[in-house]
């Protein structure tokens, strides 16, 4: 068992915004240090910046005020900033696109009688929400963002809607500083007014559906005032909101039985049904269970199981489709590549096979028309589209260029003889194709024109060994004529993480810095879903460090085959990749030049204490401090505590939205501070806080274009790549 007992013998050293010795390199602000302890399993470890997690100490701010300082001088340092700046606006605006006669437009619940867009009116604000009948010609405003903000310094994004064809409302839903936190608000789309109606306390996946007059929705216990940034959210509960009646009167209806808010329940409603996942306990044992319901006039529910599996975190079931009473399923039980299963809804675990597991991986069960359904594997670096009739007969096999993935590759309406979709890549825009659903055949659907030609450029699709001989794919993207001297400025971008996998997508900043001779690597690590769920969990709990090896090793490729060399390589990642960038600069520090951590996480050992920390998914993923084993392997890749005195670290450039509650900006704080303390003073080490934003966005086009163009400029000086 874990021991929770902490000695604290609070110290605070009187804060100084003096600076260290002046023959350093970069000189830091002396940061207060509590004499902190938390002990586990008899094992005393020091956590000085513990005050950092409380975003109400006044210290806090005064050591932001300082670091805002520093990441201010290297502003101005910037001095090519407005060339950097054009360029990238010429990557944005200057791609044009026509359509072919051939194209269709794409778009989910085509039926519907509203047509909506956003439509940003101000660069300090998100973009407001219009809309307009589909037989119209003109846009009209329903949700003017500035109308919701709390104050001038609140950001207001709106993420989602729900729209009633039949009663002609809509329910929009927004968040606050990109909070996971969310709020929906009820429209009239006759005249476009507000109705009176709010719902609180939803979060970031919570489903909300019509049905009848009101909706269906999940709801969570209202938060404590001034944790809302740091607590998990807890008593998950579906409710029933009828028009026109107050949230305090809508009618409960199903309680989630996990009242620690690690497993959540989700639903969606199909023909009159509204279909289950969740859990529940019998006798001591946690279940895993699909349900459904028949949905009726007093908005009632009675679950009916048809399928129950004792939980495990690696299997999972998806319903793609429901036909009748017969539940299409994608699923990796005993098929780690993935197969498409059906399921009686009116039998109990009772399960056909229609489409059988293949040695490629499973990524996407689609509906494609009235009888087809369309299977998208992966093979290694190439993507196919293998479409199957509702018996699961093979009726044709497409096949798309290495390097590029397919996207959009479904059909809802069946009524339409024509369906789009599009390949993309890391160095060319979204290129759109019409597929014939009668005999399958496809031409392309529009012309696109780009400030560059795509053919100078090329996708590479590699294999290298990482540290226990497993081979790693990776995608490289540079110049076709890049030479091999090891001298070329080189990006690692990386996610590592949940079973995701990063693939071939296009970003003008990225292919700007793929133009002016920069590479472009993506390496496909363990914990990622690449090559299935068996790949997903051979790097997650006790086996993380598998990620790190998989990730560092793809640097040590890049420098055996002559691609660039420790002085021009960096490396970035976001959120879990955060994480595996902070892990790699501290287990490798002399591989690299510079790194990019945006929102990461970086204190491993207290992770569970904040926000969604301790959700499952987390726990799957990392590991938990609550078993000696688990708190061994955790603290042995925690980036924070593999920080050394005096060690030549990497140039540093943190990111964080200070308003951040998926990941608190507590791991970047308390990183940032360890880093300016112990790491040598050669190096830089430095944070741009997003203020107002959260994990989930809200960043003003202002936010989004000045965050872009510092790191741009900071990847560029890094690996001396002259723009200009």
């Amino acid at each position: 068992m874990l021991s929770l007992k902490r000695t604290i013998l609070v110290t605070s050293l009187i804060f100084f915004a003096t600076f260290a010795i002046s023959q350093k390199s970069y000189e830091y602000p002396v940061a207060p240090k509590d004499t902190v302890f938390d002990v586990y399993f008899e094992d005393t470890v020091s956590d000085p910046y513990q005050w950092m997690e409380n975003p109400d100490d006044p210290r806090l701010s005064e050591w932001l005020d300082e670091q805002k300082k520093i990441t201010k001088k290297q502003s101005n340092k910037q001095t090519q900033i407005w060339t950097l700046r054009n360029q990238i606006a010429t990557m944005y605006n200057k791609v044009r696109s026509e359509k072919t006669d051939s194209y269709v437009k794409k778009e989910k619940g085509s039926k519907s009688k509203y047509l909506f867009k956003y439509e940003y009116r101000s660069l300090g604000r998100s973009a407001d929400l219009l809309y307009r009948k589909r037989t119209d010609s003109n846009f009209k405003t329903l949700v003017k963002i500035k109308n919701f903000q709390d104050g001038k310094d609140d950001k207001v994004d709106v993420t989602g809607r729900a729209v009633s064809t039949e009663l002609e409302k809509a329910a929009v839903v927004i968040t606050h500083k990109g909070s996971d936190w969310r709020e929906a608000y009820f429209f009239d789309l006759t005249n476009g007014k507000q109705l009176n109606d709010t719902l609180k306390y939803l979060r970031n996946a919570s489903n909300l559906i019509w049905h009848n007059n009101g909706v269906y929705y999940a709801r969570y216990d209202a938060p404590m005032k001034g944790r809302e940034l740091l607590d998990i959210a807890k008593g998950q509960a579906l409710y029933y909101h009828k028009i026109g009646s107050p949230q305090s009167e809508d009618k409960l209806l199903y309680q989630n039985p996990d009242t620690s808010g690690l497993n959540d329940f989700t639903f969606f409603i199909d023909d009159d049904r509204l279909f289950f996942y969740h859990y529940y306990l019998s006798r001591g044992t946690l279940y895993k269970a699909l349900s459904y319901t028949e949905l009726n006039d007093d908005n009632s529910i009675f679950l009916r199981n048809f399928l129950i599996l004792q939980q495990s975190d690696s299997i999972y079931f998806d319903i793609k489709e429901v036909i009748g009473d017969t539940a299409i399923l994608r699923t990796n039980l005993s098929a780690p590549n993935g197969k498409v299963l059906m399921a009686n809804i009116k039998k109990k675990n009772e399960l056909l096979k229609l489409i059988p597991e293949y040695d490629i991986i499973l990524r996407e069960v689609n509906r494609l028309g009235e009888d087809k359904l369309a299977c998208i594997y992966r093979n290694d670096g190439q993507f196919l589209a293998l479409i199957f009739d509702l018996n699961g007969n093979l009726l044709k096999t497409i096949d798309f260029a290495e390097g590029e993935k397919v996207k959009y590759f479904y059909e809802y309406d069946f009524d339409v003889e024509y369906t789009n979709f599009c390949v993309s890549s890391f160095y060319h825009p979204d290129l759109w194709y019409q597929l014939s659903l009668k005999d399958l055949t496809f031409k392309p659907a529009k012309k696109i024109w780009v400030p560059y030609n795509p053919k100078d450029l090329e996708t590479r699709y590699v294999k290298y060994k990482s540290n226990d001989g497993t081979e790693i794919p990776m995608y490289i993207t540079c110049l076709k004529n890049t030479e091999l001297n090891g001298k070329n400025p080189t990006l690692i971008y990386a996610y590592g993480g949940y079973g995701r996998t990063i693939e071939p997508g296009y970003n003008e900043s990225l292919a700007l810095w793929i133009l002016h001779g920069g590479i472009l690597a993506v390496p496909n690590v363990r914990g990622g879903g690449a090559e299935g769920s068996n790949w997903s969990k051979a790097g997650q709990g006790l086996k993380k460090q598998n990620t790190i090896d998989d990730f560092i090793a793809a640097g040590e490729y890049l420098l055996e085959k002559k691609y660039t060399n420790p002085s021009k390589l960096a490396i970035k990642g976001g959120s879990h990749g955060g994480f595996l960038v902070g892990a790699a600069l501290t287990q490798r520090p002399e591989l690299y030049k510079a790194v990019i951590a945006d929102a990461g996480v970086f204190d491993m050992l207290r992770f569970e204490k904040f926000t969604i920390g301790s959700k499952q998914g987390n726990l799957k993923e990392f590991g938990t401090v609550t078993t000696n084993e688990g708190y061994k392997n955790k603290k042995s890749f925690s980036p924070l505590h593999s920080v050394h005195q005096g060690v030549n670290y990497p140039n540093v450039l943190l990111f964080t939205g200070d308003t951040d509650d998926r990941v608190p900006p507590l791991h970047s704080y308390k990183f940032l501070a360890t880093l300016q303390e112990m790491g040598s003073s050669n190096s830089l080490y430095h944070l741009y806080v997003i203020p107002g934003a959260g994990h989930g966005g809200a960043l003003t086009p202002e936010d989004w274009v000045d965050k872009m163009l510092f790191e741009y400029y900071f990847l560029f000086d890094q690996l001396d790549v002259k723009f200009w």
